[in-house]
């Protein structure tokens, strides 16, 4: 082609630019790529192309783009904060670490390269460094919706609700509509039980964004949805234009399949499920092997470990555990309402720090029950941290059971509490329930679910043998069908003197961010025992895999 002139490149240029900020994404997109044909030297030109691909998905046409502009303008940081955005958002965290440290140099000292920086602290868990680098991006002066949005995710996490809050509403003060914030808002809303104002306030954003899945599962977790539902027919819109591999199809086809439960629609119920669980087990597959070996050599180094002497610290929690939608989320409520107690939810503090010892041990004891003292000891101050002057907080890190034996050694003043369930209804809870993505990846396949629920039962039945009388066991049936009885004997179990409000436990107010968050503001309710009888026959791998089941 023709080499263009500077006339014909500003004509060209202008009139792909009004396609771009009118939405015409094609046709800005043709524009730009037959004006680099002539003109390939631009860097304007590569970077606006690169942010058009971004908007319409095309990750690595947008890569290139911005890696073309920058070989043109190495030191624009316009380019470097539109790259390091589309980074971040990307599934791989690698690409987004390697890109900040390339961005070093030229965004080092900017507010912008702040807020970079935070989120990296925010996906590394440190709370407070992440806060303070928003709070820095924040002063001086890059102030984007994200950027309220993540302060306040951090701010959560410290268990300052009110400012985090306060954040929200600075964001949302400067940009009324965006999405992401009034997301943001609803979600803390939901936690900690405003629920009417979080369900309206979740509607602004489905209304601003009716094609984003992520916003109609949040909608499904708060609402009963009856078959006229306005989102029902939107939701199906949005899932059918999602192919194979799209983020937000299981988003979409668990909301969906919520919507069918809740308007009697059961036929159509395991359609969407496995739909969405089909999508996530293809990106998250499960080795069952390799969790039942580290399982097994858990078990082997209790036994070669157990009985040594071992630096112990007066921390104690109150762990409540179990497997997943057994019921965890309202035994950490009931003991929550008692005056004497705060829900600390799944901090995941101390456990993964004793798991990952226990897969990297080499062999000598007492080294390896020092680290362990050392991973308590910084347990024991990240208590007095988040939660000063509490007499006791609960842990319901649900995964701790895998490690009950260790923790119980290391805190003798620690009470663990053991949640059990039908594993039929809990493996059903399971499959229907939208676990963080590659969190719980037995989850998405019924015959998975099976293995699990029986190692887990495994583990607790090793530990009950080795640690007799170390934890309280519950049946979730046994609450539902009991609950005065059952939590006197879980607040007795606790160490604690009963209190009435311990069952008016919907009444508190405290921050709950697990799948449960609505299930507990209120009162008990026996309509999910029994509830894998209606879906009998897509049960069957479950049922196939796991075996009998002793009934009461």
């Amino acid at each position: 082609m023709a080499t263009l002139g500077k006339q014909q490149i500003k004509d060209q240029f202008a009139k792909a630019r009004q396609a771009q900020l009118s939405g015409r994404l094609g046709d800005a997109e043709r524009g730009y790529k037959k004006l680099l044909k002539g003109a390939p030297n631009l860097a304007e030109v590569h970077f606006n192309l690169a942010e058009v691909s971004v908007l319409l998905g095309k990750v690595a046409q947008a890569a290139s783009g911005f890696e073309a502009a920058l070989k043109l303008r190495p030191n624009e940081p316009a380019i470097w904060i539109s790259y390091l955005d589309m980074a971040s958002k990307h599934p791989n965290p690698q690409n987004f670490e390697l890109l900040r440290k390339r961005a070093s140099p030229v965004l080092k000292q900017t507010p912008a390269f702040a807020f970079y920086e935070g989120l990296a602290q925010l996906r590394a868990k440190s709370w407070e460094k992440a806060a303070q680098l928003f709070k820095a991006a924040l002063s001086g002066g890059f102030r984007q919706p994200q950027v309220f949005a993540e302060y306040s995710a951090a701010l959560v996490e410290l268990k300052q609700y009110a400012l985090a809050r306060e954040q929200i509403e600075n964001g949302l003060a400067l940009a009324p509509t965006n999405a992401l914030l009034l997301s943001r808002k609803s979600s803390l809303l939901q936690s900690m039980g405003e629920l009417e104002e979080a369900r309206a306030t979740l509607q602004k954003a489905i209304d601003l964004s009716p094609k984003a899945g992520w916003h109609y599962a949040s909608y499904a977790s708060l609402t009963k949805m009856a078959g006229d539902d306005p989102n029902i027919p939107k939701m199906k819109a949005a899932l059918k234009v999602r192919r194979a591999g799209d983020e937000d199809l299981p988003n979409l086809a668990y909301a969906l399949a919520k919507a069918m439960e809740d308007s009697g629609q059961h036929s159509k119920v395991f359609g969407y499920l496995d739909q969405a669980n089909h999508a996530l087990a293809k990106a998250y597959p499960y080795d069952a092997a390799a969790v039942e070996a580290i399982a097994e050599r858990t078990r082997k180094l209790f036994d070669e470990f157990g009985d040594m002497a071992v630096p112990t610290s007066t921390a104690a929690p109150i762990f409540v555990t179990g497997a997943p939608r057994s019921g965890t989320t309202l035994v950490e409520q009931i003991l929550a309402s008692h005056s004497r107690v705060e829900g600390g939810g799944e901090m995941g503090l101390i456990q993964p720090k004793i798991a990952d010892l226990i897969t990297g041990q080499s062999g000598d004891g007492e080294m390896f029950w020092a680290k362990c003292a050392e991973a308590v000891r910084e347990f024991e101050a990240d208590l007095a941290r988040l939660f000063p002057d509490v007499p006791h907080v609960t842990d319901k890190s649900i995964s701790s059971y895998a490690t009950l034996g260790f923790l119980a050694k290391l805190m003798p003043n620690a009470r663990f509490v053991v949640v059990r369930r039908d594993p039929r209804d809990n493996a059903l809870s399971i499959y229907k329930n939208q676990f963080k993505a590659g969190l719980h990846r037995y989850a998405n396949r019924l015959d998975h679910t099976a293995i699990f629920l029986r190692q887990f039962e495994d583990m607790v039945d090793f530990w009950r043998d080795r640690c007799p009388n170390r934890f309280h066991e519950i049946r979730y049936e046994d609450l539902i069908a009991d609950p005065e009885g059952q939590s006197k004997a879980l607040v007795a179990a606790a160490g604690l003197e009963w209190e009435d409000t311990c069952l008016s436990f919907y009444e508190t107010k405290r921050e709950v961010r697990t799948l449960s968050a609505t299930q507990v503001r209120q009162p008990m309710y026996s309509s999910s025992v029994g509830a894998w009888k209606r879906f009998e026959r897509d049960m069957q791998p479950f049922l196939k895999q796991y075996g009998g089941v002793e009934d009461g």
